[in-house]
């Protein structure tokens, strides 16, 4: 996959029918279909006292991978079987007109404020954020001290100076 583009997103069905997002990073075709080298982030403890978002890839099967509208899934890394089966659709991802930059809470004596560059439509803005539509503004916030960009939206590689 190409080194200036995240790899794009993809809707992941658990075991148990939890729908989260992910990022596609790959797709092979097998005998019985296709399957997918997806990354989920979920929280990790290297130290049991500072937990932190950490991405868990592994190989699902289709059923468990649904693609999202309007998203490009042309560079992903694709393994065919053999020629004469036909390649997934490719979608084409719309370039963001406004971005969200979530301002994170943190402890009173703390001075430096951390703050999450999102695209306007990522589903993991969970606090207080201010809506900017200037592409030059989203990448200054990008540029500020304790600021970055959300790695499941791909503004942390779209909006990198």
């Amino acid at each position: 996959m190409s080194t200036d583009l995240p790899p794009p997103p993809v809707e992941v069905v658990l075991p148990d029918g939890q729908a989260v997002r992910g990022r596609l990073h790959e797709r092979r075709q097998t005998e019985d279909g296709w399957l997918y080298r997806v990354g989920v982030v979920l929280w990790q403890a290297p130290d049991p006292d500072h937990p932190e978002p950490g991405e868990y890839v592994a190989w699902m099967p289709s059923a468990a991978v649904r693609p999202l509208t309007g998203a490009d899934y042309a560079l992903v890394p694709t393994t065919r079987l053999r020629r004469d089966i036909p390649a997934p659709p490719v979608r084409r991802v719309e370039p963001a007109t406004a971005w969200r930059v979530e301002y994170e809470r943190h402890r009173a004596d703390r001075e430096v404020q951390r703050s999450t560059v999102h695209r306007a439509d990522c589903w993991s803005i969970r606090g207080r954020y201010e809506e900017i539509t200037d592409e030059r503004e989203a990448r200054a916030a990008m540029a500020r001290t304790s600021a970055r960009g959300c790695i499941l939206c791909g503004t942390d590689q779209s909006l990198a100076a």
